[in-house]
C-alpha cells in the first residue's frame, strides 16, 4: 500500500519503519526544512545539541528497544545528575532525598509529607482516581499547603499559567512515578540518557532506513488538504502538488488536523479543536563559562520569564560543543503577549532574569544565543481527560491520527513518541 505520515519527528518516523518493514511504501511530509520536530537539533560548535532539551530515562523501555535495533547502542551514554531549585533567591541542592531532608524553605514535617508523595506515586498503578481531583488539591492534601505554594504552585502556573488549577493530578502523578523510576532500585541515584550528538542521530538513521526500504521523506512540503476521493484513495494537498494514498497518519496536534481536513464530521473536529496546548519557548545559550554545578535548575521563583535552567554541558560534557550549553525554558498561551515578542526582545527577558538567579554573570560570557519557539508543545491536561482523547482511528476512513495528546496518562517525551508511533503503525496494519 502507498501510505503517507504528515510530520518527521519521531512518531512518524517510528510508524514509517514500522510499516516499511512489512512492505509499504510510505511518503512522510513534513513542513520544516528539517526532521525531528521538538527532537531536531542545532549546530553548536562542531557538534549537533537538540534544540529542544531532551534526556531519556532508564526505564525508557520502547525508545532503547529501537536505538539497539537501529545499531546505535553505543551512542547512549548514562549520567548521574546534580539538580537544583532556585526558590527565595537562593539555589538549593535538590538531587537526592538527602537534599530533601536538608531544604531549609520548607518545615521538616514538609519535608517528610512531600518526599513521601514523590516516592509513593512510584508505586501506583491506578490513575483513575486523580482524573477527577486537580493536581493543586492533590498536592496540599498529601504534602500541604506550604509545599504547594513554595514548590508546586509556581511551576504549574509557569507551565499551564491559566489553566494551571484545572490540571488534573493525573498529569502531577505520572511526573512524580516518572522521577521515582529514573533511580531504578538506587532512591538516591539518578540516571540520564543522552545520546553522543544529539537524538538527532537515531532521527538520520530513522529517516535513512525508511529511504533504503523504497520510501521517501520530504521537507519542506506542507500538508495543505486532506480529502477522500470517489474511488476511495485520500488526496493530499501539499505546498507541492496533489498526491495520493491508501492510508495517511498526521502526527501533528489535532487542532492542525481539524484545519485541514474538512471532511470530517464537524462534531468529532470540535472534539480536536477543544484539547488546549501550550506554547515552548526555548531559549539556547552558547557560554565562554559554566554557570553552575547544576544540571537541572527548578525556577520555583514567582515572576521569572522562565521556569528552567537546564546546564546541558554539565551533565555530558562539554567535548565537541566548544561552550558551555544552557537552556531556559518557558510554557505561555499563543494569546501571551510574550510569545509575539520579537527574538531579540524575548532573549533579552530572558538573560535579564538569568542576572538575578546568576549576579555575576555578564553579556561578554554568551557566544551565541538561539531561540526557538513551539507553537503547540504541551497538551493541557485537565480533569476527566480520558474521556476527550480522540482514538488513533479517525471517522474518515483511511485518516489516523497520532499526536502527543494521545500519550495520556504519559506526559509528551521522546519514549512515548516511539511508543505512539508503534502502536499507530499496529492500528493502520489491522486496518489493512
Amino acid at each position: 500500500m502507498d501510505i503517507a505520515v504528515v510530520g518527521a519527528g519521531m512518531t512518524g518516523l517510528t510508524a514509517g519503519i514500522r510499516l516499511s518493514q512489512i512492505g509499504h511504501r510510505v511518503t512522510i511530509y513534513e513542513k520544516e526544512p528539517f526532521i525531528g520536530g521538538l527532537a531536531s537539533s542545532v549546530r553548536a560548535g562542531s557538534a549537533n545539541v537538540d534544540r529542544f532539551y531532551h534526556h531519556i530515562f532508564v526505564s525508557d523501555t520502547e525508545i532503547l528497544a529501537l536505538i539497539n535495533e537501529l545499531g546505535l547502542k553505543d551512542s547512549i551514554d548514562w549520567y548521574e545528575p546534580k539538580n537544583a531549585i532556585y526558590l527565595d533567591y537562593f539555589l538549593h541542592p535538590f538531587t537526592s532525598p538527602v537534599d530533601l531532608l536538608l531544604f531549609k524553605p520548607l518545615d521538616l514535617i514538609s519535608r517528610i509529607r512531600m518526599g513521601l508523595l514523590v516516592l509513593s506515586s512510584k508505586f501506583i498503578r491506578d490513575y483513575t482516581p486523580f482524573e477527577t481531583v486537580t493536581a493543586k488539591d492533590w498536592i496540599i492534601k498529601r504534602s500541604g499547603k506550604k509545599a504547594y505554594e513554595k514548590i508546586w504552585e509556581p511551576l504549574l502556573k509557569s507551565k499551564f499559567d491559566i489553566d494551571s488549577d484545572n490540571v488534573s493530578g493525573t498529569w502531577i502523578w505520572n511526573k512524580f512515578k516518572l522521577r521515582g523510576s529514573s533511580r531504578g532500585k538506587n532512591i538516591g541515584r539518578e540516571k540520564l540518557g543522552y545520546m553522543d550528538n544529539g537524538f538527532i542521530v537515531l532521527l538520520d538513521k530513522m529517516a535513512d532506513y525508511i529511504k533504503q526500504q523504497g520510501g521517501s521523506v520530504k521537507l519542506s512540503s506542507e500538508v495543505i488538504s486532506i480529502n477522500k476521493t470517489e474511488n476511495g484513495k485520500i488526496e493530499l494537498k501539499t505546498t507541492a502538488g496533489i498526491s495520493y494514498y491508501d492510508r495517511v497518519l498526521f502526527t501533528g496536534a489535532p487542532r492542525l488536523l481539524a484545519d485541514i481536513c474538512h471532511e470530517l464530521p464537524s462534531s468529532y473536529s470540535k472534539t480536536l479543536e477543544d484539547i488546549k496546548y501550550k506554547a515552548n519557548i526555548c531559549l539556547i545559550l552558547e557560554l565562554e563559562e559554566s554557570l553552575s554545578p547544576y544540571y537541572w535548575i527548578t525556577v520555583s521563583q514567582k515572576g521569572f520569564p522562565f521556569v528552567l535552567v537546564i546546564e546541558h554541558t554539565n551533565l555530558v560534557g562539554t567535548n565537541g560543543y566548544g561552550s558551555h550549553i544552557v537552556y531556559l525554558s518557558r510554557y505561555c498561551d499563543m494569546t501571551d503577549p510574550i510569545y509575539s515578542m520579537s527574538d531579540h526582545e524575548i532573549i533579552s527577558k530572558f538573560i535579564t532574569g538569568l542576572k538575578i538567579i546568576f549576579p555575576n554573570f555578564n553579556d561578554n560570557n554568551i557566544i551565541k544565543a538561539s531561540l526557538s519557539k513551539a507553537p503547540l508543545a504541551q497538551p493541557v491536561v485537565t480533569l476527566n481527560y480520558s474521556s476527550r482523547i480522540p482514538g488513533l482511528k479517525t471517522p474518515l476512513e483511511g485518516v489516523f491520527l497520532a499526536s502527543m495528546s494521545q500519550i495520556y496518562p504519559e506526559d509528551r517525551g521522546l519514549n512515548y513518541a516511539v511508543r505512539l508511533g508503534e502502536k499507530a503503525a499496529n492500528e493502520i496494519i489491522d486496518d489493512l
